[in-house]
């Protein structure tokens, strides 16, 4: 099991959800589309060469952000990630993959 992050504009949150749930993204369980999100301010400066959504090259932009945050089994992984990717305004949006050793670990109490 492993946990993605994706940074995102919020006029994107809904579009990048349904191309990870789409994808396979989002199951725990018998649940589907289970996602979390909050904002976040962010900043860049965007260099020569880039193409950016938002911002001019060589200036710093300062924009608010989403966070979005699911869990995906090993056989979506890839699948989510160019779901992401193809579903993502940015031109090199941010998707942090972590792999999750305790996923599936269960306790009672």
């Amino acid at each position: 099991m492993y946990k993605i992050q994706v940074y995102l504009p919020p006029e994107a949150l809904r579009k990048v959800r349904k191309a990870i749930e789409k994808a396979g993204g989002g199951k725990i369980g018998n649940y589907e589309g289970c996602m979390s999100w909050w904002k976040v301010r962010s900043s860049w400066i965007t260099m020569d060469g880039a193409h950016p959504y938002n911002g001019k090259v060589g200036e710093r932009t300062e924009a608010a952000e989403y966070i979005l945050q699911c869990r995906v089994d090993e056989e979506h992984l890839a699948g989510v990630i160019a779901a992401i990717k193809k579903a993502h305004p940015y031109e090199e949006p941010v998707v942090d993959v972590v792999k999750l050793e305790n996923a599936d670990l269960r306790v009672e109490i």
